[in-house]
């Protein structure tokens, strides 16, 4: 046997574990209560005792699980019995405690290498499940005829057999109930203790006698089913021709006949198949051209906004050359930085316009705003922010949060210097945005300039005290001692 704690070998007249020191003997004492209790198992299981077989090896069990031989047996009763799910549930169990040399293997793989005997357990399975819910509602009928077909399916299914019978005892007729007498008695010769085999016997005591018409008519009707089951014997010559052999003369008409039937198949090909095959050709070429005229119309709807996009950036190109124009009167260097402040200006545009909008923002930071006296130069300098200082904002801000905690592109290094530089360049395109002031803050904490940080704090707390960064602003400045 084996050592319950330590897996190894000992022998089973020993009391204690020589590789581990387990006590032994209360461990061999159940060890030898589970290999009693299943040789008397095995000797109920020989003269057909199987409910008292299952009682003995589920204690046999109980005082050690790990004994398979035990486990194997009940599964083969379980299956004897019909009941195929807890067979293989026992074997499964078995080969799991034992992977080798383990005969629970062979059974399952014979239950399973028959695909249609199989589907065939599983349906009775399914059918008997079916059978109890309609009995459960008092649909007796029904129930009756699905447990007709588990029993001839399955015939050694006992509790399929046990619900018939029952059903049968409940109509209460003659006939029914030496139909439930016949059930029982076959189901005894599989499970001679089955208790409420026994107890329906006693029930349909009244059937024992084989004289009586009901017994004789249900043994006449099993026989008829039989007899109607098998093919009658024919004699080998029974079919044999009685009438002398004429020979057939040549005839013409089975030519005629295919020519017939050439012309009607060419008939029906020419009336009905080409004509569907034309209006199909017909149909998957006017949807291509709808198709083609449908893209075609889309191309042309392109290229006209297209062209009044372009006409619209003339028009303002043009308006931007007429201010020019004005200031042609003025002093030269004035002339220059108006002409510079508008060319960015519409490199501005043009780069918002192609959806660049961090650079638009870029371009934009560096226009002087007072030297754009056109309100179309102004319209376009207040669109182009709104639309792009906001992201940019943000977008330096979480470059710069990155560089401070050591992600994205700083992973695993934190650069101080680099993130209080995008920060501040966050705030060149939106000074209120108090996530760029908080970390700028933490920065200079960071780096042990503890005013600098204060500033940045108070900062938020004096000019934005509406911001979710005021909370931890105060919470910075406590540990700052302010």
């Amino acid at each position: 046997m084996n050592c319950p704690r330590c897996n190894a070998a000992v022998a089973f007249a020993k009391n204690r574990c020589d590789n581990c020191g387990q006590e032994l003997r209360a461990y061999r004492r159940t060890v030898s209560l589970s290999n009693q209790y299943y040789n008397y198992a095995l000797s109920q299981a020989e003269v057909r005792d199987l409910s008292g077989a299952i009682r003995s090896l589920k204690e046999s069990l109980q005082f050690n699980k790990l004994n398979t031989n035990a486990r194997n047996l009940l599964g083969l009763i379980y299956y004897e019995e019909g009941e195929i799910v807890a067979a293989l549930s026992e074997w499964v169990l078995s080969k799991h405690f034992q992977q080798k040399e383990n005969d629970a293997e062979q059974y399952i793989r014979e239950v399973q290498s028959n695909p249609s005997k199989f589907e065939q357990y599983n349906q009775t399975i399914k059918k008997y499940n079916a059978a109890l819910q309609s009995a459960k509602y008092g649909d007796d009928d029904m129930a009756i005829i699905q447990l007709k077909k588990v029993v001839s399916l399955n015939p050694k299914f006992i509790r399929a057999s046990q619900l018939l019978a029952l059903l049968y005892m409940k109509n209460g007729t003659r006939e029914d109930r030496a139909r439930a007498y016949r059930l029982m008695k076959q189901v005894a010769k599989i499970d001679v203790t089955n208790t409420t085999t026994l107890r329906y016997l006693r029930e349909l005591s009244d059937m024992k006698n084989k004289s009586d018409p009901a017994v004789k008519a249900v043994k006449l009707e099993q026989e008829n089913a039989r007899k109607a089951s098998t093919l009658p014997k024919v004699e080998e010559d029974a079919y044999k021709v009685i009438t002398p052999y004429k020979e057939e003369r040549p005839s013409i008409m089975p030519v005629v006949n295919v020519m017939i039937g050439v012309i009607i198949g060419l008939a029906v090909m020419y009336f009905l198949v080409i004509p569907h095959v034309r209006s199909n050709a017909t149909s998957e070429a006017n949807k291509k051209f709808q198709q083609y005229s449908e893209n075609q119309a889309s191309a042309d709807g392109d290229v006209s906004t297209l062209t009044n996009q372009k006409e619209t950036l003339q028009a303002r190109v043009d308006e931007l050359t007429e201010e020019l124009e004005k200031l042609q009167g003025g002093d030269r260097n004035d002339l220059t930085s108006v002409q510079e402040n508008y060319d960015a200006l519409l490199d501005a545009y043009q780069s918002f316009q192609a959806g660049e909008k961090e650079a638009a923002a870029e371009k934009l930071s560096k226009i002087k705003k007072d030297q754009l006296s056109s309100e179309v130069a102004q319209e376009f300098y207040k669109k182009v922010k709104d639309e792009t200082f906001g992201e940019a904002s943000k977008a330096f801000f979480e470059d710069g949060r990155d560089a401070y905690n050591g992600e994205g592109e700083y992973a695993g290094q934190k650069d101080y210097e680099k993130a209080m530089e995008l920060l501040e360049k966050s705030l060149q395109y939106d000074k209120a945005n108090t996530d760029a002031i908080y970390f700028l803050g933490r920065c200079y904490q960071q780096q042990s300039e503890a005013e600098k940080a204060k500033e940045y704090y108070n900062q938020i707390i004096e000019d934005y005290p509406d911001s979710p960064r005021v909370g931890e602003a105060k919470r910075r400045l406590r540990e700052l001692g302010e």
